[in-house]
């Protein structure tokens, strides 16, 4: 009975499941029972990767497109194309891989692509929070010194301060991952043994006490509070008498609703990701509540693309970017149909100049398809014909 509880609490299917307890006791890992039902997962997890990938790749396009009439800075603008890259990666990348786990009860992708699986997670969650936090720093000191030297200097080369603004939170999150990077990097000879350190049947990893409290104190502890306090910051220098004049820019309160919503939605899981090393050889955690938490905070990819649509700005972004779709798909579907339109314009042009009635768009399609000596010959005959 106690071989059975050790096979029970080493895995977690469709997470990182940081194992503790005893993992070379023989047998078959099976899954605890859940309460929480596959399939609805599942379905939920697809609606998510749809949504998640429209309302990020908006934000993305929009911001990308964005021409000299938007009023974002173009440094935010820069910040909220990797942000939203990042989301689309998790959308694409790591949300379906769990829709498929979460339906079929089993890893069914290999060996190979249940480590990168798994490192992929953690980096692209430190990733977010580093992010936000860059975010936030750069919406703080606009809104304290719009005229110091950090906000001339950003308007002026705003590509270089967001180059290094991405590349500085990507290599904090790489080196956050560091741990389960090692793990899931290690040698596959022992894959099929039970004390490897990824338990690729269940698509699981096992880490140190040290390890799990340092990946989570650096890819979202720190960065989380940081991030929440740069949020609150924001909204208190937004109803302050310092800045009134800027209380009609709705940029800030987007920035800090976008980074408040990727720390809470994230805290529950990380909260049972610290607890569970310190758990000993007991399955203090069900499994439910853990892939339930886990999914909650995998949301982060439609809950932080919506919070952006707060900013009127970006809206007149989205807009814009809209505009420009429509225009490339009419060019593309229009060239078929300007091949034809010409004759049937033309006759349409003649009868109605001969129709007292007709209007400008007529006498406009007369011109422009007649032939140019007839056009100019005609055209005395139109002007004098108007005022009648």
């Amino acid at each position: 009975m106690a071989g059975q509880e050790d096979v029970n609490h080493t895995s977690s299917l469709g997470w990182i499941y940081v194992v503790v307890s005893d993992t070379r006791s023989p047998g078959p890992r099976e899954p605890v029972p859940s309460w929480l039902p596959g399939s609805a997962v599942a379905v939920y997890g697809s609606l998510l990767t749809v949504v998640g990938i429209l309302l990020n790749a908006t934000v993305f396009g929009s911001s990308l497109t964005a021409g000299k009439g938007s009023t974002v800075a173009a440094l935010r603008r820069l910040l909220t194309v990797n942000l939203s890259i990042i989301h689309l990666a998790v959308a694409v990348l790591v949300v379906p891989a769990g829709v498929v786990t979460e339906a079929l009860g089993s890893w069914m992708f290999g060996g190979h692509a249940c480590r990168a699986w798994l490192f992929m997670q953690i980096l692209l969650i430190a990733s977010t929070t580093w992010s936000v936090v860059g975010l936030d720093v750069d919406c703080i000191l606009r809104l304290a010194a719009p005229r110091r030297a950090y906000a001339v200097l950003t308007e002026r080369r705003p590509r270089t301060a967001a180059l290094v603004i991405i590349i500085s939170s990507w290599v904090v999150a790489a080196l956050a991952a560091l741990p389960i990077g090692l793990a899931v990097g290690a040698g596959q000879s022992s894959a099929d043994g039970d004390n490897a350190p990824v338990l690729e049947d269940v698509c699981a990893v096992s880490l140190s006490r040290r390890n799990v409290v340092a990946q989570s104190l650096t890819a979202f502890l720190l960065p989380g509070v940081l991030a929440l306090i740069g949020s609150v910051a924001i909204v208190a220098m937004k109803v302050s008498k310092m800045i009134a004049l800027d209380r009609h820019d709705r940029g800030p309160t987007a920035v800090a609703w976008m980074g408040a919503a990727c720390v809470l939605m994230w805290s529950p899981f990380f909260a049972l990701y610290t607890l569970l090393p310190f758990c000993g050889d007991r399955l203090c955690i069900d499994p439910a509540t853990w892939t339930l938490f886990a999914w909650i905070g995998r949301s982060t990819v439609v809950v932080a693309a919506a919070a952006w649509f707060i900013d009127p700005a970006l809206r007149s972004d989205v807009r814009h970017f809209a505009h420009l779709v429509r225009r490339r798909c009419c060019c593309c579907c229009g060239f078929q149909t300007s091949v034809t339109s010409p004759a049937s314009s033309v006759s349409d042009g003649v009868e109605n100049v001969a129709d007292d009635s007709s209007g400008l768009m007529s006498v406009a399609k007369y011109q422009i398809h007649r032939p140019a000596q007839q056009q100019h010959s005609d055209s005395p005959n139109v002007c004098h014909s108007s005022p009648a």
